[in-house]
C-alpha cells in the first residue's frame, strides 16, 4: 500500500469514528444502549472502515462539494455495515471469537438500533441527493438480504450459483457504499460504479474464503460445514482423500475424525487445486474491475485506490 494512501486512510480513520460517536449521541439516548453499540464500534475501528472509504474515495472522485456533511453520511454508512456484520455472524454462528455472539440478544438489538440510526441520521442533512442516496441504501441493502438467504441455504450449490449468491450478498454492499458516494456528487458513471464495485465485492470474499482454509485455529469453514468457492471445488475432488471431506459434510464422518486427519485434508486441500482454481476466478475477476475503470475519465490516483481494494 502507498505511503501517502496509508496517511489518507489513517487520518480517515480518525475523522469517521469522530462521526460515529456524534452519531450516538444524537440518535441513541439509552445509556446502556449507547455504549454497547461504542464497544461494537471500537472492535471496528481497529480493522477500519473500509465502506466510509469507499464512498468517500467516489465522492472526491467526482468532485463533490461538500465533504463536511457527506462524512456524516459515510459513517452512518458503515454503522449500517457494522449492524450487518453482527446479523451475519450471529446467523452464522461459526465464530465465536466475535464480542457480539457472546451477548446475542442485546447485540441483534443493537444492531436494529444502528439501521435506523443510519437512515434517521442521513434523512436529516442538507443534501440535495439524499433522498436517493437513501433509495441506495434501502435496495442494495435488500440485495445483500437476499444474497444472505441464499447463502444460509446453499448446502450444494455450484460455482456458478455461488458466485451469483456473493455477488448480491457482498457485492451489493461495495456497491451501496461507491453509488451514494458517487449519487451524492452528481449522476456520472452509475453503470460502470455498479459494475466493477460488485467485482470488488467478489474479491473480498473470495480472499476471506481463501484465509478460512489457511488455517485450523479459530473461524474455519471447513469444520463449520460452510460452503466457500474452495469448498465447492474440494467436494467435487475425484480423489479418494476428498471423501473424509465429503463424509463430513454428508454427517458420516465426526469433527473428531476431521481433525485427527488434518495433515492428510491439508494435504488434499493443495493437490485437489480448490485453492489454485479459487485465486483463478478472483484473478479473472481483477482483470473485470480493471477493464471498468478504463471507462472512467478521472484522475488516475482514484483508479490507483480503486485498484487497491480488488487486491
Amino acid at each position: 500500500m502507498h505511503i501517502w494512501r496509508k496517511v489518507w486512510l489513517a487520518d480517515l480513520t480518525n475523522v469517521i469514528n469522530e462521526s460515529l460517536n456524534n452519531i450516538l449521541e444524537e440518535e441513541i439516548h439509552q445509556e446502556d444502549l449507547k455504549r454497547t453499540i461504542q464497544k461494537y464500534i471500537d472492535v471496528q475501528k481497529l480493522k477500519g472502515f473500509p465502506f466510509a472509504e469507499l464512498m468517500i474515495l467516489h465522492y472526491q472522485m467526482l468532485n463533490g462539494q461538500e465533504l463536511d456533511k457527506v462524512i456524516h453520511v459515510a459513517a452512518a454508512v458503515e454503522l449500517m455495515m457494522l449492524s450487518f456484520d453482527i446479523l451475519d455472524d450471529i446467523e452464522d454462528g461459526d465464530d465465536y471469537q466475535k464480542l457480539w455472539l457472546n451477548e446475542q440478544s442485546i447485540a441483534l438489538n443493537a444492531s436494529t438500533a444502528m439501521i435506523f440510526a443510519c437512515i434517521n441520521i442521513i434523512r436529516k442533512l442538507d443534501l440535495k441527493f439524499k433522498e436517493r442516496a437513501i433509495s441506495i441504501i434501502l435496495e442494495y441493502s435488500l440485495s445483500s438480504v437476499s444474497g444472505q438467504h441464499m447463502d444460509l441455504l446453499g448446502k450444494n450449490c455450484t460455482e456458478k450459483e455461488y458466485i451469483e449468491m456473493t455477488l448480491k450478498k457482498s457485492g451489493s454492499l461495495v456497491s451501496l457504499a461507491c453509488l451514494v458516494g458517487a449519487i451524492l456528487a452528481g449522476d456520472k458513471y452509475q453503470d460502470v460504479i455498479k459494475r466493477y464495485s460488485r467485482y470488488i465485492g467478489l474479491i473480498g470474499q473470495l480472499n476471506n474464503d481463501l484465509k478460512d482454509l489457511s488455517t485450523w485455529e479459530g473461524k474455519n469453514d471447513l469444520l463449520n460445514k460452510k460452503i466457500s468457492l474452495p469448498i465447492i471445488y474440494l467436494l467435487h475432488y475425484k480423489g479418494e482423500e476428498a471423501e473424509l471431506i465429503r463424509g463430513y459434510y454428508n454427517g458420516t464422518v465426526g469433527k473428531d475424525e476431521l481433525l485427527n486427519n488434518q495433515k492428510i485434508i491439508s494435504k488434499t486441500i493443495e493437490q485437489s487445486g480448490a485453492l489454485l482454481c479459487t485465486q483463478i476466478i478472483k484473478k479473472m475477476y481483477q482483470n473485470k474491475v480493471k477493464s471498468e475503470l478504463q471507462h472512467l475519465n478521472v484522475e488516475k490516483k482514484f483508479i490507483n485506490k480503486i485498484l487497491d481494494y480488488a487486491i
